[in-house]
């Protein structure tokens, strides 16, 4: 069975035979203070657009507020960033409970790879570790940002196979949020093989995916594919090409872990719901890992 544990996403309504215990809390450089009235899922700065970076709290860490290109920040520039990062999260939690998970989001290649990723993310996650001993951290591959210049060393599905790979070498605890349109999009996926075979490709990995996010795409009034939006039924326009990719992502994930699961829809309740009885009409379970 392929089981996942619903993450809440922004004011979204669930089923009832739903369990929801955690809550995704955005917590990027512009954020002052987080709320939130379950367990928390941290999502940290994700890089896609320019910030003010001019707040009172994050001023008190400067190296988070001058690693930055036209506004846009850049994500782990060296070990000084990392401690600065882990105390702006401490800062935001304050004496809340520990987050649940922290979800990171990788570096940009003209000023580092991935190995110069790990390096910094090492002190990283000593010291969330230290405060937060049970906290998951995962991080997101991405594709696609106003940045100039460089792109997101972890994107593709052989920088996630690195990534394991530097994982296991240096014994951390990081694991992936797994994104499936982003990777389709990283590899210009267009076709169901191409859908098919990314998924193929992932199984070697999973061991290290903690969380997936899933998303629509639909058509705006303009004719462009607006990302967020939408179900699986604007994503692939075609019923039979959604069905082969409801039976192999389920196949994917069919080895007995509970991972955290975020679907990221923007276009209201009903899509967001329309994902959910695809999900489970292909035998995909949500539960309660604490039940």
């Amino acid at each position: 069975m392929a089981s996942f544990e619903m993450i809440k996403y922004h004011g979204q309504e669930y089923p009832p035979d739903i369990p929801i215990r955690t809550e995704e809390i955005a917590a990027h450089f512009d954020i002052e203070h987080i709320g939130g009235k379950l367990k928390r899922s941290l999502h940290t700065e994700y890089s896609y657009g320019k910030r003010h970076l001019n707040s009172k709290l994050l001023s008190r860490y400067p190296a988070l507020c001058e690693a930055q290109k036209e506004g846009v920040p850049q994500l782990w520039k060296n070990n000084t960033w990392a401690f600065q990062f882990a105390d702006f999260l401490f800062s935001l939690v304050g004496d809340g409970a520990e987050p649940c998970v922290i979800e990171i989001h990788p570096p940009f290649s003209d000023y580092t790879d991935i190995s110069g990723f790990i390096e910094v993310y090492s002190v990283f996650e000593a010291k969330i570790k230290e405060r937060f001993p049970n906290t998951e951290i995962l991080l997101e591959n991405r594709c696609g940002s106003v940045y100039h210049g460089g792109r997101f060393v972890i994107s593709k599905i052989q920088d996630m196979a690195a990534l394991c790979n530097a994982i296991e070498k240096n014994r951390l605890q990081l694991k992936i949020a797994y994104d499936v349109p982003q990777i389709y999009t990283a590899h210009n996926a267009r076709t169901e093989r191409d859908y098919l075979k990314l998924l193929e490709d992932t199984k070697p990995l999973r061991q290290y995916i903690g969380g997936v996010h899933l998303w629509g795409k639909k058509l705006s009034e303009t004719g462009r594919k607006v990302a967020h939006c939408g179900d699986l039924n604007t994503y692939f326009e075609n019923g039979e090409i959604k069905a082969h990719f409801l039976k192999a992502f389920k196949e994917c994930f069919d080895d007995g872990i509970i991972r955290k699961m975020v679907l990221e829809v923007n276009s209201g309740n009903a899509d967001m719901l329309s994902i959910i009885a695809d999900l489970q009409e292909a035998g995909i379970d949500f539960v309660d890992p604490n039940s």
